[in-house]
């Protein structure tokens, strides 16, 4: 039997934002399972307490296929970390930081008591150590490619990211002093899913400025002082505090990620998709498991025995469905909110839920994108409960129209969206 069965689950992992998602191909028994993971992105939300790694080894699959990070923040690096040493990943899509910014991130984490060797090594170099630790395809993200003008089921299948331009490489090896596979976020596809990116944040040629400027102004380091080693540490301070009175208001690097179905025709399909709160200790399996001589294990089971908004689409002359999702990572809605909306115009149509950016923070949110979602669908706007969700953004989402679903997802609670595509004719 032909089909396809998703499921997107939304969770609240010491503070950010956890993704997963499965998407089950019947006909071919194949299954993609992802992360999309994101921390805060405001510095004052940092806390010194360990940070809570509490993913549940019998709830993750052997092997997930794409791990997405939406953006570094100090306390998430260490959950990455975790994930890449204690799981299998094949595909890893992340946001390239410069050396400056992954310093200052060293900085955060040491004051908080946070930083382990690992961290060090990571952000240090990040590409090698994610290269040791066996992961196939590495992706570090760099400036847009052009935002698809074609429909999504017209794309062309696979991986499209375009290799950075020659000048960009070369600036980036003169901060690195190696070579790092720097691509322009583009779009791939897996068992008919699209998964399409955006990256957003401080342009690396200002960060080499600054880098540069800085360092222009000091003679030989190593000459200033009979203590070398102090005077070099102290110069690197004095960096990072003149960085972050230069940059501190300044956007945080992150990626953006549209995930939707290819297929979706009303005239073609049967479609079906169910929301659902759920309390993380009752819980059913994260990831969709499959078994060649049974049914694909999913949440959707769980459809007649609970309470839950149900969207169907059966009428050949039906609207075509919505099953997209919109995750906006920690993007600065005020900063790019048009470059943005322009990038994601093709697939704007099939978006049925949002990831409120960081965590309902009120600094980066844009009442412009309530204009852009104002339909009679129901809207989901899924948000990370943190302490600096913004009680200003809640009331607008939830006051601006009355088929907008707040969901907010906490320390013990969830949401799970999760359905259907099948083909008519498999239905009869």
């Amino acid at each position: 039997m032909r089909g396809r069965y998703f499921r997107y689950i939304f969770e609240n992992l010491d503070g950010g934002l956890f993704h997963t998602g499965s998407i089950y191909d019947k006909e071919k028994q194949k299954i993609i399972n992802y992360i999309y993971m994101v921390g805060s992105g405001c510095r004052s939300a940092l806390q010194t307490k360990e940070p809570e790694i509490c993913i549940n080894k019998e709830k993750m699959p052997e092997v997930t296929d794409i791990l997405i990070v939406g953006s570094y923040s100090a306390r998430y690096l260490n959950i990455l970390i975790h994930i890449v040493k204690n799981y299998k990943i094949g595909t890893i899509i992340l946001p390239y930081l410069a050396p400056i910014q992954r310093l200052v991130l060293v900085e955060e984490m040491e004051d908080c008591g946070i930083a382990g060797k690992d961290v060090a090594k990571f952000l240090q170099d990040p590409f090698l150590f994610l290269k040791e630790s066996g992961i196939e395809n590495i992706y570090f993200l760099f400036g847009n490619s052009a935002p698809i003008e074609k429909d999504p089921e017209e794309l062309d299948r696979g991986v499209h990211f375009e290799r950075a331009d020659s000048e960009s490489m070369q600036l980036i090896y003169e901060m690195e002093g190696n070579v790092i596979p720097v691509v322009h976020a583009g779009y791939m596809i897996e068992n008919e899913w699209i998964f399409y990116f955006g990256v957003y944040g401080l342009d690396i040629q200002i960060l080499s400025n600054f880098t540069r400027e800085y360092f222009s102004h000091i003679e030989n380091i190593h000459k200033i002082s009979e203590n070398a080693n102090e005077d070099y540490t102290s110069q690197m301070k004095r960096l990072i505090q003149e960085f972050r009175r230069k940059f501190s208001n300044s956007p945080v690097t992150t990626v953006t990620m549209y995930e939707g179905p290819l297929h979706t025709s009303p005239g073609e399909n049967d479609s079906y998709m169910v929301e659902k709160e759920f309390n993380r200790k009752e819980r059913c399996e994260l990831w969709a498991r499959c078994q060649k001589d049974s049914r694909c294990t999913c949440s959707i089971s769980c459809i007649y025995g609970k309470d839950h908004d149900n969207i169907q689409h059966h009428k050949r002359g039906a609207v075509k469905p919505k099953f997209g999702m919109l995750m906006f990572g920690n993007a600065n809605l005020n900063r790019y909110f048009y470059e943005i909306m322009k990038r994601y115009l093709k697939v704007i149509h099939q978006i049925r839920g949002i990831g409120v950016p960081n965590c309902g923070c009120g600094a980066d949110w844009n009442h412009q994108i309530l204009e852009v979602f104002n339909r009679k669908d129901r809207m989901y706007w899924i948000c990370c409960k943190h302490d600096i969700t913004s009680a200003g953004v809640v009331s607008d989402i939830v006051l601006s129209a009355s088929n907008n679903r707040f969901l907010p997802v906490a320390g013990e609670w969830g949401c799970c969206l999760s359905g259907y595509i099948i083909p008519k004719d498999e239905m009869d």
